[in-house]
């Protein structure tokens, strides 16, 4: 029972951006689906405006941190995701810990070539070991994945033949968004709760408060069916801390989630402590293929 429980947890590593008004979503955010998103709920409404706010930024003659002193902290991070995501090669990986009945390892990685995407995801505890592998070939182009077994929290093996393949909008329902999206939290000026812009050095920082229900609109899709809850898993907290150079390039990533997944009608709390996303613009890197390795000792690297 345990094990069949503590399966959600994959959700936590093989995740990892209204015209309702907010205050009626955060009342309903412990409720049923029905409740926490309405019928005829739009999560474009309160989805950021990715082209009108590149535009903005594209038109200013100072394209460091300072300036864009007049956008807010929503704004500065979705010019960052942006900036990341037409980078023509880059990675990031993810490492943390997601604490319940025991304490289960997430490793993660995704990299970008040209429009060659790839995700390699491990979830492993002494009770549940969970892994995935993805690829999609080209911006248009099929989704395949491989579900694997890990050995421990950084090494796994897959199979050969697919699990399973999906076309692009099928994968995006399916699991909330598409490898070469990237990024699962809906960031925007309607989903922000309060922030806060420091530098730190030449990097500045900036620290979210994101509502629970909006911000995560998505990401609860991927948990969903990912590991077969019995609902979508209400959030209590999402608290992001992202670190970004001064000419905008995402460098950082700290999570802090709370959360409760119900599974075979019993629900489980959970927290994520402290998972670490890492971000590199790198020149090209090898995609492992289903049976090579992604070397996660590059975890030691400074970002």
């Amino acid at each position: 029972m345990k094990k069949l429980l503590l399966s959600y947890i994959l959700t936590v590593g093989i995740c990892a951006v209204a015209g309702i008004g907010t205050g009626i979503v955060l009342k309903k955010t412990i409720g049923p689906i029905d409740e926490m998103y309405p019928p005829g709920f739009d999560p474009k409404e309160f989805s950021p405006d990715v082209d009108a706010i590149w535009k903005k930024y594209e038109g200013l003659s100072d394209k460091t941190i300072n300036g864009v002193k007049s956008f807010s902290d929503a704004e500065v991070m979705n010019v960052a995701f942006e900036k990341f995501r037409r980078m023509p090669n880059c990675y990031f990986y993810s490492i943390g810990d997601a604490k319940t009945i025991v304490t289960q390892t997430v490793r993660n990685a995704f990299i970008k070539n040209g429009d060659e995407y790839y995700e390699d995801q491990i979830s492993h505890s002494s009770m549940v070991a969970l892994a995935k592998r993805s690829y999609q070939h080209g911006k248009d182009g099929q989704i395949i994945v491989h579900d694997g077994t890990p050995s421990d929290s950084e090494h796994a093996t897959f199979p050969q033949t697919p699990t399973k393949t999906f076309e692009k909008e099928e994968y995006k329902e399916y699991l909330g968004k598409t490898l070469d999206e990237m990024f699962i939290y809906v960031i925007s000026d309607k989903t922000m709760i309060d922030s806060s812009r420091t530098t730190r050095g030449d990097d500045v920082v900036i620290k979210m408060n994101l509502n629970p229900n909006l911000s995560t609109f998505y990401y609860k899709t991927q948990m969903l069916n990912l590991s077969g809850l019995s609902n979508l898993p209400p959030f209590e907290e999402v608290k992001l801390t992202y670190t970004l150079s001064k000419d905008l390039v995402l460098k950082h990533l700290s999570i802090d989630e709370t959360f409760t997944a119900t599974k075979e009608g019993i629900p489980v709390p959970a927290k994520t402590n402290d998972i670490l996303e890492y971000f590199y613009h790198v020149g090209e890197m090898k995609i492992p293929s289903w049976n090579e390795e992604f070397d996660f000792s590059i975890k030691n690297q400074e970002a």
